[in-house]
């Protein structure tokens, strides 16, 4: 621990990751002359913020936090000049000049409002900045979704894929905190969408400050609290019928959600304290898919004899069963201003419950469904020093703490021991044939169907602790230079018990003794938890404890002509694992577990990467870009850390196991190549063409291991480096300035993402049914699972603004959404369950093209002190059925071709000599109990909203 320690403190001692701040630069000149005025004062009304000009006229502002600002330039005998809706984003720097005129009169301040520049000439990556105010009119909500509309993105799964590469390997920050779940990837948290200032999307190709992502980065910035209060309520609903009735061709899936923001001065005569806070709840009776149901009365399997039962099989049609979800979120910050310093606290909490839902075959499908609850806390502190006008630091401290049951019987939860306790559940209506025995299934036409009083039969939790802290620095060196260093580091404490089985438990522990099951517990998978799942920290049990840290320095050169980003990184990852002395001979001890001492520590792991951005600006209106850079990333956790009880049972078994566990893997690599044009044209219209090319070495794959020296020549499965990616392709977005009204912007993306696996376990089944010990693994490249070629979208906007066109249109506005995608790849198989053969090379096959419009239409107006909106929200308003996924034996959607096969004639013909109708409810069983709504997105939902804001 002590070894650790100063680890941290090393890294933390030179300065690390840029600030999440902004900068503004210009000049202020006589309006007449052209000539600079020395001594100029430039400031940020309602801020503290302002500098003074040079001897060149130049003045320069650091640590801006994001958001939209008013500036003043003021010079003794001139008129001061006002500059509205300046918007600032983080690490870009905004150039704003003042142009002043003399006065021989007394005159009012000359106001200007600023337009959002089409292009920007400091940035030399692909780039992509949402608003608050773009936010506010899409038609679409929440982080991923925002994001997923972006060039170079693939969603897939509830997976992000930026640029082909897996679905890990996106970093999501908020306020610059790193909030990933270092086990499963993606984001542990995320912000509540009205309380985003800006999202800050790189698609790769970004500097030396930014670590620990392959694929990119989306960094979400939290408004903070103004000198003004201000005060905000939105609610949004699709609940206007019953569920289950059908309108508009769709239906209600008890979709509501409710926000509250407030911000200002915590005392109204002091505006250096200020605050802002937001909270949420959302609530989802039903996830939203087209769900098929089934109506069957008084089954009778004729096959049965006089063993048949009768009994119906039900489940709507539109929605899901005992599948809702309650969410609570709050969130906020305090920003303390103390020229020189700033004081910022960050602090979010989440709670979430609800159920997994009740399968179709449950046949009376209303009770005993999985239950889980997540449960989130983040908190940051930040002080802020400004050293002079061209220089400042800052210390930030992180912490996180996110609990998660995935799954667990909503009586019994954490009373494992009561899961398979036939007396404990008759005391709820549930007869059991016997301890940890549940009652025989019933049976109609080949299909099982379970008790819906059955207890749900797994349980499984997790927990990540994560500590951090961080020192950043910049620089500004002269005019040219902006010069950042840094370092951070992470540690976490990760823990872990997943039980497929807790049915079993109640005869295992009186069956013994003592009550200890330990050495019956062979599948459970634990560290951090024993074996009962309380928390454990000594032993083969100990949590996880990794540490994740990293330095850099950084030089960000403007010039007129030419922007230079280089930079150089050092990543220091320590996963706290362990690996096999020698993986073809495995040893156990007295108790049949996993001998220690034939096991070693993994060392560190040091890289260093270089990363060089430039930007060309030809004339202000034309800007070539390029970018190369080395990207290092650990492998998300889930694939290094198991429980050793799972494990040495695993090995000891010869099981084949789809999703192992890896012994020493090293992280993986990725080498990014980018060049880019930008062209504006007039003031309105401005494209952005950008050529990327990808090499992503080290991936994870599985293979099978045989232990050589062995007695029993043991094969067992692990997760090894080896799989490689290559990624090309161009984006091009085009943007058009607000002009009659509309405004508009394209993004197209045509990529091709090829590789040797598209997960760890794509190599899985080649093991499995391999006809040889040996199996052979081609190493061409195959396009990947989720690797789409075409996707686009084209978002407008027509909007009127206030006194503008007919008064009942005042301040209104709709807003059109339309994406396009073509197919993911799959591969044709012939037959069905583990007979199946692939009929073509890897995903040689397409899923069809993808096209959905939603739609927001919205309406303004104020009632007294109120700013009202109200607006009608479609998503998919065709209601286009679009298919993202197809059964591989018939590539179709609905069908998967076993009714037409041989095999299934075969059990046609069978029913049919009990008579035509056992034949015909055969067949829409099948159909009923194949039907798989994941192959299809979302359907219509219409959502009323309302926001008020004061």
């Amino acid at each position: 621990m002590q070894k650790r320690f100063l680890l941290i403190l090393m890294f933390l001692l030179p300065c690390i990751v840029a600030a999440q701040t902004g900068k503004i630069v210009g000049r202020v000149t006589d309006g007449d002359t052209g000539e600079p005025l020395i001594g100029a004062n430039v400031l940020i009304e309602g801020t503290y913020y302002g500098a003074s000009t040079n001897i060149d006229g130049d003045y320069l502002i650091l640590n801006v936090d994001p958001g939209t600002f008013t500036l003043r330039a003021m010079y003794v005998g001139y008129q001061d000049v006002l500059i509205e809706n300046v918007k600032i984003s983080v690490n870009l720097t905004t150039e704003i000049n003042f142009q002043l005129s003399s006065t021989a009169f007394e005159a009012e301040a000359i106001m200007i409002i600023a337009e959002r520049p089409l292009i920007n000439k400091n940035i030399t990556n692909s780039t992509n900045i949402i608003r608050a105010e773009d936010i506010a009119n899409l038609p679409v909500r929440n982080v991923s979704n925002i994001v997923a509309a972006e060039a170079g993105v693939v969603q897939q799964g509830g997976n992000l894929h930026v640029r082909g590469s897996r679905g890990d390997a996106v970093a999501y920050y908020i306020d610059g905190v790193l909030v990933n779940d270092p086990v499963f990837g993606g984001a542990e948290t995320s912000l509540i969408t009205n309380a985003i200032e800006e999202i800050q999307f790189q698609a790769g190709g970004y500097s030396a400050e930014f670590g620990g992502a392959n694929g990119g980065i989306i960094s979400t910035q939290s408004r903070s609290g103004s000198d003004k209060y201000k005060l905000g309520f939105e609610v949004i609903t699709d609940n206007f019928i019953e569920p289950g009735e059908k309108y508009l061709g769709g239906y209600s899936y008890g979709y509501s959600e409710y926000v509250l923001t407030a911000g200002g001065p915590v005392h109204p005569s002091y505006n250096k304290l200020r605050f802002f806070v937001a909270a949420n709840n959302v609530f989802q009776r039903s996830p939203v898919r087209f769900y098929e149901g089934i109506d069957l009365k008084n089954l009778c399997d004729p096959t049965l004899g006089g063993a048949a039962q009768t009994f119906d099989v039900y489940y709507p049609d539109g929605y899901r069963l005992k599948q809702h979800q309650n969410t609570y979120k709050v969130q906020g910050n305090l920003t303390w201003d103390l020229k020189p310093f700033t004081l910022r606290m960050n602090g979010t909490y989440r709670y979430s419950e609800g159920l997994n839902g009740i399968a179709l075959n449950r046949y009376n499908s209303r009770d005993r469904a999985g239950m889980n609850e997540h449960e989130t806390i983040t908190t940051s502190f930040k002080l802020t020093h400004v050293l002079g006008s061209n220089a400042f630091y800052d210390v930030v401290i992180n912490y996180c703490n996110n609990f998660s049951i995935d799954h667990m019987d909503p009586i019994f939860k954490h009373n494992i021991t009561a899961y398979g306790d036939s007396i404990e559940n008759a005391e709820y209506g549930t007869t059991m044939d016997g301890d940890g025995q549940n009652p025989v299934n019933l049976r109609a036409y080949t299909f099982n169907f379970a008790s819906a009083t059955r207890p749900w039969d797994e349980y499984r939790k997790t927990s990540n602790v994560s500590y951090g802290g961080r020192v950043n620095l910049l620089y500004q060196y002269g005019k040219h230079h902006e010069i950042k260093a840094g370092g951070e580091a992470n540690t976490y404490i990760i823990r872990r018990y997943a039980l497929p089985v807790p049915i079993s438990v109640a005869s295992l522990q009186r069956s013994v003794a003592d009550g200890n099951v330990l050495d019956m517990y062979n599948r459970l998978d634990n560290y951090g938890y024993d074996v009962y799942g309380n928390r454990t920290d000594s032993g083969i049990d100990d949590a996880r404890r990794p540490l994740f840290a990293g330095c850099y320095i950084q030089d960000k050169m403007e010039f007129t002509d030419l922007i230079i980003n280089a930079g150089l990184r050092l990543d220091y990852i320590d996963t706290d694992s362990k690996t096999f002395q020698n993986p073809h001979n495995v040893k156990f001890d007295e108790n049949d577990e996993l001998d220690f001492d034939y096991l070693d520590d993994i060392d560190p792991y040091i890289f260093v990467s270089p990363r060089f951005g430039f930007s060309f600006p030809v004339t202000e209106k034309t800007i070539f870009h390029a970018q190369y850079g080395k990207f290092v990333q650990q492998s998300r956790l889930r694939d290094v850390y198991q429980g050793y009880n799972v494990i040495a049972d695993n090995i000891k078994g010869g099981f084949a196991i789809q999703a192992p566990v890896g012994f020493g893997l090293a992280p993986e690599r990725t080498t990014s190549y980018e060049i880019g044009f930008k062209q504006q044209f007039g003031d309105l219209f401005a494209f952005d063409i950008t050529a990327f090319y990808k090499d992503i070495k080290d991936q994870i794959q599985s293979r099978s291991v045989y232990a050589d020296d062995d007695a029993n020549h043991r094969q067992y499965y692990a997760f090894v480096n080896g799989d490689f990616s290559t990624v090309k392709g161009i984006e091009f977005k085009c943007d058009l300035r607000r002009v009659n009204r509309i405004t508009a912007s394209f993004d197209y993306t045509y990529s091709s993402a090829m590789g040797t696996g598209s997960n760890p376990s794509t190599g899985f089944r080649q093991i499995w049914q391999s006809p040889t010990a040996d199996p052979y693994f081609p190493q061409q490249i195959a396009p990947l699972d989720f690797n789409q070629a075409h996707r686009g979208n084209l978002n407008l906007d027509y909007r009127f603004a206030k006194d503008d066109g007919p008064k009942f249109l005042e301040e209104s506005g709709l807003n059109l959404l339309l994406t396009f995608n073509s197919g993911f790849n799959y591969t044709r198989w012939q037959g069905y369950g583990n007979a199946r053969k692939p009929l073509e090379s890897l995903n040689a096959s397409v899923t069809p093209w993808v096209y959905q419009l939603d739609l927001r239409l919205d309406k303004s107006f104020r009632i007294g002190a109120f700013n009202t909106n109200v607006y009608l929200w479609v998503v998919n308003l065709l209601n286009r059925k679009n298919v993202i996924q197809v059964f591989n034996n018939s590539g179709d959607a609905d069908d998967n071709g076993f009714l037409k096969a041989d095999d299934g004639q075969a059990v046609i013909d069978g029913y049919m000599k009990f008579s035509e109708e056992d034949a015909r409810i055969y067949q829409e069983m099948y159909k009923a109990m194949t039907y798989n709504h994941n192959n299809y997105a979302t359907p219509r939902q219409i959502k009323l909203g309302l926001r008020v804001n004061f």
